[in-house]
């Protein structure tokens, strides 16, 4: 990446980008379960494909390659999408109801799917943080100049 300095290089900007998506999505998800009897209750989400999306077309764009992706906005070579909002310091998501399993009462009710959601959700955070503290470890060893 072109901002300069070792912590935004290589693999580290976006493993921190999918912390924050996940760690943002999560919050969505949560209340989607704490929500699942609540009459009228619509499920709100961001698209993991969206996110993907505007991942690939940021490597695509810090590798010099074209993408049919436009900046709009963003920061460095994230740019902005209808559902996601890339910040300086985070990402700020503007979710959209997903309406998929509507019931009688109004409430968009699948326990199931919420469950799985919450499920894919943690283990995305969980890998890039495990592979985000690698990467910061091998930083650190090459600091000290041993392992």
């Amino acid at each position: 990446m072109t901002d300069g300095g070792i912590s935004n290089t290589g693999a580290l900007p976006y493993l921190k980008r999918m912390m924050q998506f996940s760690w943002q999505r999560n919050a969505l998800l949560a209340d989607a379960a704490a929500n699942i009897d609540d009459p009228d209750h619509r499920r709100r989400d961001v698209p993991v494909a969206e996110f993907q999306a505007a991942m690939k077309a940021a490597r695509e764009r810090d590798q010099g390659l074209p993408t049919a992706m436009p900046i709009p906005g963003g920061q460095g070579p994230f740019a902005d999408t209808e559902g996601i909002r890339f910040l300086p310091d985070g990402i700020r998501l503007d979710p959209v109801e997903t309406g998929d399993f509507r019931q009688h009462d109004g409430n968009d009710r699948n326990l199931e799917r919420v469950m799985q959601d919450l499920a894919e959700n943690a283990l995305s955070f969980r890998l890039a943080s495990e592979l985000f503290r690698k990467e910061h470890d091998i930083l650190r060893s090459a600091i000290r100049e041993r392992p």
